[in-house]
């Protein structure tokens, strides 16, 4: 089968794009909420250098398996701030991946009402029988994302 299915995933956030925006680019925050329940990233393994042509770097390991090790190797050639990146990703160590066939992650933070952030998701090509699992991926990881914005949230206020 050929890789030709993009995934879109989208969802609301009560806080504002910087906010947002900043959880998904700086690595101190991504390191908090990345990864599918199950998994996580090492802290130490996350570097984003935060421009259009700069590289990013992440390491998610499987909870309870530590040496399942999935590594993302991205380029940006999209970024700007607060609005949308765009990154050109190799992928290694997910075996329904195939790390010689590039990925594009397109991520979009739209304002919407007084404070609120719609992140717009677009990633592939995927293999059309994998597309739906790593849909379900992000979905996840959203929800995480959701946590730790509540959290940071309730830190800053107390």
């Amino acid at each position: 089968m050929a890789a030709n299915v993009m995934i879109v995933i989208e969802r609301q956030f009560d806080y504002p794009r910087p906010v947002v925006f900043k959880a998904w680019t700086v690595p101190q925050e991504m390191a908090q909420w990345r990864g599918s329940p199950g998994w996580h990233v090492e802290a130490d393994t996350v570097t984003s250098d935060l421009r259009m042509g700069g590289r990013h770097h992440h390491v998610k390991v499987r909870d309870n398996d530590p040496t399942t090790r999935v590594t993302t190797d991205a380029v940006f050639t999209e970024f700007f701030e607060p609005d949308v990146f765009v990154a050109r990703q190799r992928i290694t160590g997910d075996p329904r991946i195939d790390p010689d066939t590039p990925l594009e992650l397109r991520v979009e933070f739209t304002k919407t009402g007084r404070d609120h952030t719609l992140v717009r998701v677009v990633q592939g090509p995927f293999e059309p029988d994998i597309a739906g699992y790593h849909a379900r991926g992000w979905e996840l990881e959203l929800g995480r994302l959701e946590e730790y914005l509540a959290r940071r949230t309730q830190e800053v206020s107390q």
